[in-house]
């Protein structure tokens, strides 16, 4: 009898873990929804959420759009934000090898954040970062003022369009 019970717990734990069997598919996929609707802790209220079931599928799937970007295997995607102006310079002869030094300089100190160098004529401008918010965005300018004290009142901050890492 006890064989018997043990070797039945043993076989229906085998078929959920492994996905086979009838009592996988009788555990529903749970969503985001789901769990707004659900109480936590007895004597909470519920949520309802009403909505079509077409809106309910769509969340959690990515959408191929225009705005999404693929660069060295790395998905991102483009979107309005803040980016910090470090340097912009004219002279023709020291302006890109000045913004190309800042630019080492920054990912020297901090690996993590991007710096673009852009050439729009007779401009070389390098803009750092990729913020979300003009808050994020604050946090590093200040960060940058005390890296670069000399350039401190040309370092601002500037709407753009930004790339935000997906995968």
């Amino acid at each position: 009898m006890i064989h018997r019970f043990l070797f039945i717990l043993f076989s229906t734990s085998v078929m959920i873990i492994t996905g086979n069997g009838s009592l996988y598919a009788q555990f529903p996929q749970f969503s985001i929804f789901d769990s707004f609707e659900r109480p936590v802790n007895p004597g909470e209220g519920t949520v309802i959420i009403h909505q079509s079931e077409s809106l309910r599928q769509l969340v959690g799937t990515r959408i191929d759009s225009e705005n999404i970007d693929v660069i060295n295997g790395k998905t991102y995607l483009i979107t309005q934000g803040y980016r910090i102006q470090v340097y912009s310079g004219n002279n023709p002869r020291t302006s890109r090898g000045e913004a190309v030094e800042k630019q080492a300089k920054i990912k020297e100190l901090y690996p993590d954040v991007e710096a673009y160098i852009t050439y729009r004529a007779p401009f070389w401008i390098l803009h750092v970062g990729d913020y979300r918010s003009y808050e994020e965005a604050l946090y590093m300018h200040r960060n940058l003022r005390a890296v670069f004290p000399q350039n401190k009142n040309e370092i601002k901050i500037i709407e753009d369009d930004i790339r935000l890492l997906l995968n």
